[in-house]
């Protein structure tokens, strides 16, 4: 099961990279889709294991609202944000992609080395899911800085929410009930948010471009 867990781990990390070298808005929900049935599919792992040894459903239960929410309803709500916002150009990124993807190696490796240099952190042996997760954090802070317009933005907030939970996951083979729920509340909450903030600027600058916003300064 650990190996399996460790191959799942690197195919998220892997949807991480694609997200970065993807051009088009419309990839970016396209990949952020994949990257979360990776997630269910991990996640339905350990509840299969936890029903088996444990009798615990909660963590099927997480299962499913990860399908509902981010397999499902937050990239329609993207694309239908997207439909709507008016697009002159659809180059958002701001350094070339073979740059971005070589800053998002080094990512890993930052990663691994940190890591590396904690006592008993996992009794000197590298937890390969945990190094993995903990780079899909910084890769979607990394993705959400290095983009321009508002939607690109909000799939970087949603990775790194997404490395947030896998980091946890794999780190504790389920959280507990309550706190999972308040995630996903709190997610829920930030997108619907952020959703209309695109409405709001798209409206007002005829563009989802944040560099529209320099034109507030006085």
């Amino acid at each position: 099961m650990s190996n399996f867990f460790d191959t799942l781990s690197v195919l998220i990390l892997f949807s991480s990279f694609i997200l970065m070298a993807n051009k088009m808005t419309k990839s970016y929900i396209k990949t952020f889709r994949i990257q979360s049935m990776l997630l269910a599919l991990a996640v339905g792992s350990m509840a299969i294991k936890s029903i088996i040894e444990e009798g615990r459903f909660d963590v099927l239960v997480v299962c499913l609202l990860i399908i509902i929410l981010k397999v499902i309803y937050i990239p329609n709500l993207l694309n239908k944000a997207y439909a709507k916002a008016e697009y002159k150009v659809e180059k958002d990124f701001i350094l070339n992609i073979p740059i971005l993807v070589l800053v998002c190696c080094g990512l890993v490796v930052f990663c691994y080395f940190c890591l590396s240099t904690i006592d008993g952190i996992n009794d000197g042996v590298i937890n390969v899911q945990v190094v993995n997760s903990i780079s899909v954090i910084l890769i979607g802070l990394f993705f959400m800085i290095s983009r321009k317009k508002a939607i690109g933005q909000i799939i970087g907030f949603l990775v790194i929410e997404n490395g947030i939970f896998i980091t946890a996951m794999f780190s504790t083979q389920g959280m507990p009930f309550i706190v999972d729920m308040g995630i996903f509340i709190d997610m829920l909450t930030a997108v619907m948010i952020l959703g209309i903030m695109v409405f709001k600027i798209n409206e007002e600058f005829d563009s989802i471009d944040i560099d529209k916003l320099n034109n507030l300064k006085g």
